[in-house]
């Protein structure tokens, strides 16, 4: 006996079409998703949001059997679409492209982002003049702009391109969240290979503001410091093109509600800064402290956007940790600050020097530094009167920048002396400095001097020479000029040096010229300025001036030629005849 139950022809066939629709609309859907794990897989290779944009164009037309596609981000100041890839236009499409961004942009586009949900447009557009589809791309819940397909002709769209579409703008969404995850820690990587190279606050400052802009892409940013009451923060730098500091925002207390978590450790979020910049601005910004390892709280960083959307939460612990790398770099810019200040005023010091009464002769110098952002450098000169009645006369550049060349320019200088009073000949003064310099210094470490003695009875200058640039002597008699080249090494280096030593007869109106090497290295593009340069200035200033003026002149010529990009000591030594 048969107990199942009959259904009525007309029944069976229903169910039977709706298990058929049923199991058409599963297939869909596993198509659907086999095709968005394969567009999963290739977006999640790429690295760049450009780079992602680029593939979703030339990839997602052929999930729509599409023909052209481009991608556009919002861009909020402009209140407008930016585009920002494309494919399948020909040069005079892709014109016309970019050319309605200028107008009211995509109106598509823009209905897509406000619905949140893709558009489809299946008979052909006023505008487009074809079947279109627009999907909104959402990144961190933010608007980031969207994608347009276009079709050859009409055509309907069913369920299955809107779970397409929808898991197209998922997926993509994903991928630029990725990519913007990318770029802020390619950003943070440059932003550390950047600070770590400077030490001069105007240098580290000015790579600080650009670094945070760029992290975020902000409009503007600023750096506060904490002033000397413990209380406030003074804007201290800023960098960006159409938003200027307000007046309201250049001191920030830190009473104020608002800006007193800077000082517990926290970064501090305004969605709205209309009323500080203006009435109608929409504009916010993110406030994170500097700290470093020995400065807990040493002032901010501030980044402003225009936007009243803020940024999210990894761009905000982005922005903290370039603040951190900040701190540190600002607070070794400091610390080289003062040690510099400490060295330029110790080498100022080393080059007051009292020069001795030597009748008939008078003595030149300048000393110029690089710029007035120039390391301290080595270079020194000296005058010794000594007991013999003689007159000592020294050139040096120590090698090295900084305080440390500054003190080991300060030792060599009195050690010098010490040795010429003790034994004033030239070759050996510069023996007995260079055995004790060998045993002090440093391997990576050494000193090039010019050493001589002038005898005003005879006016005879005898001159030893240790691996530093030939000195050079004027003769007014035929106004030509000679190289003194006495053998002897850089000092510091080896022990048991010998030093040869050169006299020289000085007569009324000749001039003794020695400099350090920041004169012949004044460069013009790759050309050097050298000393036949230097040979014919003196030639061509001698004759006119008096040793202060020649000197300074000597210095100039280079400085007209070209950079000069080291420490410079111009020293001249002659008859004043004027």
């Amino acid at each position: 006996m048969d107990d199942g139950i009959r259904l009525a022809p007309e029944e069976a066939e229903r169910r039977i079409q709706e298990l058929e629709r049923t199991l058409s609309s599963l297939r869909e859907d596993s198509e659907v998703a086999y095709v968005l794990l394969g567009l999963s897989g290739a977006l999640a290779e790429v690295r760049s949001v450009e780079e992602t944009l680029d593939l979703a164009v030339r990839t997602i037309p052929e999930l729509f059997g599409a023909t052209r596609c481009f991608a556009a981000a919002w861009d909020t100041p402009q209140d407008r679409f930016a585009v920002f890839a494309h494919w399948g236009y020909d040069a005079e499409e892709e014109a016309l492209l970019h050319k309605q961004t200028e107008g009211d942009g995509f109106p598509l586009l823009k209905r897509a982002l406000e619905e949140r949900s893709p558009v489809f447009i299946s008979d052909e557009d006023p505008l487009l003049g074809r079947a279109a589809i627009a999907i909104p791309l959402i990144r961190w819940g933010e608007d980031f702009g969207g994608l347009r397909l276009e079709f050859p002709a009409p055509r309907s769209f069913g369920a299955k391109d809107a779970g397409l579409a929808r898991g197209v703008a998922r997926q993509v969404g994903v991928a630029l969240n990725n990519a913007r995850r990318f770029t802020l820690l390619k950003a943070l990587r440059g932003f550390g290979l950047r600070i770590g190279t400077g030490l001069r606050m105007s240098d580290v400052t000015r790579v600080v503001l650009a670094g945070a802009g760029d992290l975020l892409a902000a409009d503007a940013s600023w750096l506060y410091f904490l002033d000397t009451s413990q209380r406030a923060l003074v804007s201290s730098g800023s960098s960006g093109g159409r938003l200027a500091l307000p007046e309201r925002l250049a001191r920030l207390d830190l009473e104020d509600p608002r800006w007193a978590p800077l000082a517990e450790g926290r970064t501090v979020t305004v969605g709205e800064l209309g009323a500080e910049f203006g009435e109608g601005s929409d504009v916010s910004a993110l406030i994170t402290p500097l700290q470093s390892a020995t400065t807990p709280f040493m002032g901010a960083l501030m980044v402003v956007l225009e936007t009243s959307k803020m940024p999210g939460s990894e761009e905000r612990e982005a922005l903290s940790v370039l603040a951190t790398q900040a701190a540190q770099a600002l607070e070794n810019a400091r610390r080289f600050e003062r040690q510099r200040s400490v060295a330029r005023s110790l080498q100022e010091g080393l080059l007051r020097i009292e020069t001795p009464s030597v009748k008939g002769f008078k003595v030149g110098t300048v000393y110029e530094p690089a710029d007035a952002e120039a390391d301290v450098g080595g270079d020194f000169y000296d005058v010794i009167d000594l007991p013999d009645g003689k007159v000592g006369i020294v050139v040096g550049d120590v090698s090295g920048k900084g305080a440390e060349a500054a003190a080991q320019t300060a030792m060599v200088k009195y050690m010098l002396r010490a040795f010429a009073i003790r034994n004033a000949a030239p070759g050996s003064v510069l023996f007995h400095l260079n055995n004790a310099l060998a045993r002090d210094l440093a391997e990576d470490r050494f000193i090039t001097v010019v050493y001589g003695t002038f005898d005003p009875e005879a006016r005879v200058l005898s001159l030893s020479v240790a691996g530093h640039p030939p000195p050079l002597v004027y003769r007014r008699d035929g106004g030509a000029v000679e190289a003194i080249h006495p053998s002897g090494s850089i000092l510091g280096a080896f022990e048991d040096q010998n030093f040869e030593s050169e006299s020289i007869e000085m007569q009324p109106g000749d001039l003794f010229l020695a400099y350090t090497d920041g004169l012949t290295e004044a460069r013009h593009g790759d050309e050097l300025y050298g000393t036949e340069r230097v040979i014919d200035s003196l030639k061509k200033h001698a004759p006119v001036g008096t040793a202060g003026v020649i000197a300074r002149r000597v210095y100039e010529d280079a400085r007209e030629f070209g950079r000069v990009t080291d420490d410079t000591v111009v020293f001249t030594f002659g008859c004043d005849v004027s």
